[in-house]
């Protein structure tokens, strides 16, 4: 977990657009497990700022408790105070964020929660802004559509298996059976802004070229249809039907033909 962290802190039951911008950069002695580094709590898009010291402990796995206890740099409004605040926190794999609770040990009856992202950028020590604060935004709306932290969700878009949707001969009904695999999917392109996706629909040799790139174009369209039945947006899908032109194996045979009944995918 050692590293520079970006995340926001809120009090209870406060949204997070309404948090500070927070960042921890800290090392850990793997011998003693314990915890030094520094914090820095910025006001979002302001000049505002507090740089403290912090330590701690990590010694179980996933876990780290810190406090803060020095502030080396401010700069501040008359109107706020930064609080030193101590707590713990836990790494989730699955989502790829570390979070707890905070509770302030020099400001009465202050508390909340923290949740941080590993940053690829260093914390500022300076009068500097680490990053503009646009990120913190974009982390909100992560967290309120309920998205796992950026590095899980590219990790899950590379490692999607991609395989063929099958129809029946000379139908374009999408089968039950795919529906869970489409979910997953729809799920990926979602929770990517830039990402979209390819639907390549193909048929076996029986009929005219005519009627099977119209059949192939039915079943893209089927596909397409379900994707934005579950909330993908049209502008993320990408539409491509090639009749018979692109068979995945040979026509010569009946399993050769139930394979090439197909609707295939990519993301661009």
């Amino acid at each position: 977990m050692e590293g520079s962290w970006q995340g926001i802190l809120t009090d209870f039951n406060q949204p997070y657009k309404k948090g500070k911008a927070i960042w921890f950069d800290f090392k850990i002695d793997p011998s003693s497990g314990s915890l030094t580094g520094s914090s820095r709590t910025e006001t979002p898009f302001t000049e505002y700022f507090a740089y403290k010291t912090i330590r701690g402990d990590s010694k179980s796995k996933n876990v780290l408790e810190f406090e803060e206890f020095m502030i080396g740099k401010q700069k501040n409004t008359g109107a706020n105070v930064w609080c030193m605040n101590e707590g713990k926190l836990s790494y989730n794999d699955s989502t790829g964020y570390l979070s707890g609770e905070w509770q302030s040990t020099d400001c009465n009856r202050k508390s909340g929660k923290i949740i941080l992202y590993r940053s690829k950028y260093e914390m500022s020590h300076t009068d500097t802004l680490t990053m503009y604060h646009s990120w913190f935004n974009n982390m909100v709306s992560d967290l309120n559509r309920g998205w796992n932290a950026y590095y899980v969700r590219d990790a899950e878009m590379r490692n999607f298996e991609f395989v063929p949707v099958y129809f029946d001969h000379d139908k374009d009904v999408l089968k039950v059976e795919f529906e869970d695999y489409l979910n997953r999917m729809a799920k990926i392109i979602n929770s990517h802004s830039d990402l979209r996706v390819k639907i390549i629909g193909h048929t076996d040799s029986n009929g005219t070229d005519e009627y099977n790139v119209d059949l192939s174009a039915r079943r893209a369209a089927r596909i397409e249809a379900f994707l934005k039945g579950v909330g993908v947006h049209p502008d993320k899908i990408v539409i491509e039907f090639r009749g018979e032109r692109d068979p995945a194996t040979s026509n010569k045979t009946a399993d050769g033909k139930r394979l090439n009944r197909r609707v295939d995918f990519e993301f661009i």
